[in-house]
């Protein structure tokens, strides 16, 4: 690492206090490693060593400080890239391949502030490293503001990602830059909902086949619904506790991959599948609502296949707790509605989750705000 020079350390506290040199040479900090408890975090996320690890999408870590003073030190790799928001200024962005001290480029105030730092980028461009932060060495860190106690789980694909979302048209091949959970259709949702939410997702993936895979049934690369319980996505050997973040509601969106090359899998195998996630969700969050969406980037048999899980699930659980929505392929245009390969841009995504609130308010009985959607559609 580089920029600054440690001068002492106190381990028990969480908290160094440094200098460091280039443009801030004249001033002091302190730092306050991840483990200490001022920081929020939502997500799956491991904290050893004074240092928080995750790779899952939409991990986001949150804290309040005070000073004009303020730095990140975290390390994603050369592939990952982090969203910051501090305040109401435009969001930043965060591309550190090695373990670096990012400084905040802004004038901020000598008051009190608000840090949000998001994982923009799903667990395949690799681990991200969270180690701290510096402010002002005379300044406080503080708790952040809460976070609401609506929560919701998405399990899902490239979609639910944000896959390309900032891609500037359907012909450009994808790049991780390019990636922005935070315009996805999912966590479009939970801002609309002002609801906590956990991303269980990953690009290429399906049901019981990935994309692309020659097999009808993918075996050698587990698909989504065996990663539910992961504390890491493709690390099966560290489990996540489910009861740590219990949803309201989950969105499962899968399908996509299973059926966007051939060969496609058996209705049964799929149906069967599904049922047992569902069945799993079910019993592992009682009184749950699940809504079982497919598309905009799939059509039949997909939708009819979901469709299917639903109405078994419902009869035989006895339950109307589990909801299809289908979003239609026709709902996106061709033009500002993609983003990279043919993925759904912001708008597009904002338009696949003006579909969805609004069955989900009503199921859910949640009041929601359209302000979000409103803006980009009037544009």
């Amino acid at each position: 690492m580089k920029v600054f020079h440690i001068i002492k350390i106190a381990v028990l506290t969480g908290v160094v206090a440094c200098c460091f040199s280039g443009s801030r040479a004249s001033e002091k900090t302190q730092f306050f490693v991840a483990a200490n408890p001022a920081f929020q975090y939502m997500g799956r996320v491991e904290i050893q060593n004074d240092k928080a690890t995750y790779n899952w999408p939409g991990v986001s870590v949150s804290v309040g400080f005070s000073g004009n003073v303020l730095g990140i030190r975290i390390k994603g790799g050369p592939r990952n890239y982090f969203n910051v928001w501090v305040d109401d200024f435009p969001g930043k962005v965060i591309h550190a391949v090695n373990d670096t001290v990012w400084w905040f480029p802004e004038k901020l105030s000598l008051g009190e502030h608000q840090l949000r730092l998001v994982k923009r980028t799903e667990a395949s461009m690799g681990m991200a490293e969270f180690y701290g932060i510096y402010i002002g060495a005379d300044n406080l860190l503080k708790r952040p503001v809460p976070l609401s106690e609506r929560k919701i789980l998405f399990v899902g694909n490239s979609i639910t990602c944000g896959y390309g979302t900032e891609g500037k048209d359907k012909t450009e091949r994808f790049r991780p830059s390019t990636e922005n959970c935070e315009k996805s259709y999912a966590t479009i949702i939970a801002r609309a909902f002002n609801a906590q939410y956990q991303l269980a997702s990953h690009s290429g993936l399906g049901m019981v086949r990935n994309y692309g895979d020659k097999k009808k049934l993918s075996v050698e690369r587990k698909p989504m619904p065996a990663r539910l319980e992961y504390l890491f996505d493709e690390d099966s050997t560290t489990r996540y506790n489910l009861q740590n973040f219990i949803p309201a509601a989950v969105v499962v969106n899968l399908g996509t991959n299973d059926f966007s090359t051939q060969p496609f899998p058996d209705e049964a195998d799929f149906v069967q599948a599904g049922e047992k996630l569902i069945a799993k969700i079910l019993e592992t969050f009682p009184g749950v609502k699940i809504f079982c969406i497919t598309g905009p980037m799939i059509n039949e048999p997909c939708f009819s296949y979901t469709k299917k899980i639903v109405e078994l699930v419902r009869n035989t659980k006895t339950t109307k707790d589990v909801v299809f929505v289908g979003v239609p392929v026709d709902l996106l245009n061709t033009g500002s509605d993609l983003g990279s390969d043919w993925h759904p841009s912001y708008r597009g995504q904002i338009k696949t989750a003006n579909m969805i609130l609004p069955v989900m308010g009503n199921v859910l009985n949640w009041d929601f705000s359209s302000e979000e959607i409103d803006k980009v559609l009037k544009n």
